[in-house]
């Protein structure tokens, strides 16, 4: 290694040795997110249920083979990169990544609250 290549090796340890202790602030530090959580195939199948989907619309929407979408179900493959961050992102947000197919389940109708009685119906029901 030549003495100039060594030299500026070295000096970029020091950097960010002296960045890592905190003595050095103009340098950038970028942080990266987490990977997914590996799904399994009862994780995938319980979504695709959840949506309401056949296998062969949630290929289409995922924008894979129906092949796939068989062999992530049945475990002998399982999802990685963009289709795993794809469907973790289908589990929390499915309107984003489902669009039309999806729908909300329906909010439960909450029963009306009989009304109180005022003194006239109760003086007319005594009656």
């Amino acid at each position: 290694m030549r003495d100039e290549d060594f030299q500026e090796l070295l000096e970029a340890v020091q950097q960010a040795v002296e960045h890592y202790e905190g003595r050095r602030h103009d340098l950038r530090t970028t942080i990266l997110p987490m990977p997914p959580k590996p799904m399994d195939a009862a994780e995938i199948g319980s979504l695709r249920e959840r949506i309401g989907l056949s296998q062969r619309v949630f290929a289409m929407a995922l924008n894979v083979s129906i092949k796939t979408v068989q062999a992530w179900e049945s475990g002998a493959r399982v999802p990685d990169g963009g289709n795993l961050k794809l469907l973790r992102l289908g589990e929390t947000h499915p309107e984003v990544v489902f669009g039309r197919l999806y729908t909300a389940p329906a909010q439960p109708v909450q029963p009306a609250k009989p009304k109180p009685r005022t003194r006239r119906k109760a003086r007319a029901q005594a009656a």
